[in-house]
């Protein structure tokens, strides 16, 4: 009897009965390539990187006409294995990416990455 149990679960488990995968990935905000966040040159006008990136994830006004914008990404994958009902495997990665941008008058005075 328990040879024929041993056997049926090991056939079962060959088969992928017993296992399982799931994942999910959660995306908040926009992403900005390097090359487009490259042309983001001192000089360029607010008009020119709201066309070129489109509209920041927020906005803050500072004093002497200065405004700081940011571009905000955040991804989460989540990756589970689970075999038989003993071994559970999460994998879990988080990026994030941050591009900011500051305008005086309108115009870029500095750019970069967080």
């Amino acid at each position: 009897m328990i040879p024929f149990f041993a056997t049926s679960l090991l056939g079962l488990g060959l088969t992928g009965c017993f296992a399982t995968n799931s994942s999910n990935t959660s995306i908040a905000g926009k992403t900005i390539p390097d090359d487009l966040f490259a042309q983001v040159q001192p000089g360029k006008t607010r008009d020119f990187v709201v066309d070129l990136l489109g509209g920041p994830a927020t906005k803050v006004t500072e004093d002497n006409d200065r405004e700081v914008w940011r571009w905000d990404y955040n991804e989460t994958k989540i990756a589970a294995k689970t075999f038989m009902i003993f071994y559970v495997a999460v994998d879990r990665t988080h990026t994030t990416q941050t591009a900011v941008v500051e305008f005086q008058r309108g115009v870029v005075i500095k750019s970069w990455r967080e």
